[in-house]
């Protein structure tokens, strides 16, 4: 799988740069794309294929169950946000459904202060996870698969995650903690980014910057796939470059395309770690000397790809930045910032 992951990635090309402010895109493209058909989730629901509920009248809140009703696969995307029922959740893997196939699902809570009925099923907004909290969130997945082989996220790391995300943005908590308000809360703001983030042709990917540091790779190998999802995918990451858009910081354009170059050899590198998805296809996890990913592949296809950069060890961490600390702090958590990421040129 190793070499099949370098070979695919060796046909993702660095495309055309789009900047705003401190958040720098760079377009990645293809050649060809997978030969697979499916429907998105947003396509999906708005067509009513597939009915997404609580796995129970009772509900429990890691899993949901998801009826696709069509003769049509369907892609759901790591992160992606569905709104409803008891309370919000996302996904915490990506799963492509089979056709006429009723799936449990594992699913993070996203909105800590509410559990009760708004509706019978899901819905989708257009949203998914912030691209830091999807990856706070991905590293508690990693540890669960390893250990105990399931798909489940730590639930208390996720809710923190939100909490932090709050403060960080300097925004009231909503009574019910959702992400979804705080989303709501930044959507001029938001908006103000995407407009300078288009969908070019044959684009299947995206690396991003957001503050002259790398923020993530993602790639959805299917054009029109891609397209129907990339505001979505931008503003997973908008929503980190907000945090820091205040301090006037601004990428260093002539040496981010370089480290672009580089961050795309080093994913070409990664080790691959193949298990059985939760529907079709297989799950794939990564790791590279600098990054951290994850992905789906079905029938020698590779449909989907996301890789973040990997945390140092807690012994590369400078002591000074220890200093000060609470009584019960732990040094690795109190320093969850970029600056103990491996540094990606």
């Amino acid at each position: 799988m190793t070499s099949q992951l370098t070979d695919f990635l060796s046909q993702i090309q660095l495309g055309a740069k789009q900047n705003h402010r401190n958040m720098t895109m760079y377009c990645l493209i293809s050649a060809s794309e997978a030969p697979v058909d499916f429907l998105t989730l947003d396509n999906a629901l708005a067509s009513e294929a597939i009915s997404i509920t609580e796995i129970t009248e009772s509900g429990s809140v890691p899993e949901l169950n998801v009826i696709n009703k069509s003769s049509h696969k369907i892609l759901m995307l790591d992160g992606e946000e569905l709104v409803g029922a008891k309370q919000n959740r996302v996904l915490n893997t990506t799963i492509l459904l089979g056709p006429k196939s009723e799936t449990a699902i594992p699913v993070s809570c996203v909105e800590q202060g509410r559990w009760s009925y708004r509706s019978e099923r899901f819905s989708s907004q257009s949203r998914s996870m912030s691209a830091h909290l999807r990856k706070r969130k991905s590293e508690t997945v990693n540890l669960n698969l390893r250990q105990n082989g399931n798909f489940r996220s730590n639930q208390s790391v996720v809710w923190d995650e939100i909490e932090d995300k709050y403060r960080r943005m300097a925004s009231d908590p909503s009574p019910t903690m959702a992400m979804a308000d705080l989303y709501e809360s930044y959507r001029e703001a938001a908006a103000a980014y995407q407009s300078s983030f288009r969908p070019i042709t044959n684009q299947a990917g995206i690396i991003v910057f957001i503050d002259g540091k790398i923020a993530g790779i993602e790639i959805l190998y299917k054009f029109s796939a891609f397209r129907e999802n990339h505001a979505k995918i931008v503003n997973s990451y908008v929503m980190d470059a907000l945090e820091s858009v205040d301090l006037n910081t601004r990428n260093n354009h002539q040496s981010l395309r370089a480290r672009a170059a580089n961050i795309l050899e080093s994913a070409r590198s990664s080790q691959v770690k193949v298990r059985k998805s939760v529907s079709l296809g297989n799950d794939l996890r990564l790791e590279s000397e600098k990054l951290s990913g994850s992905g789906l592949e079905f029938e020698d296809h590779i449909l989907q790809l996301t890789f973040f950069l990997l945390k140092i060890a807690l012994s590369l961490i400078p002591r000074t930045k220890c200093d000060g600390l609470q009584p019960g702090e732990n040094c690795a958590e109190s320093y969850n910032r970029p600056d103990y990421e491996i540094r990606d040129s």
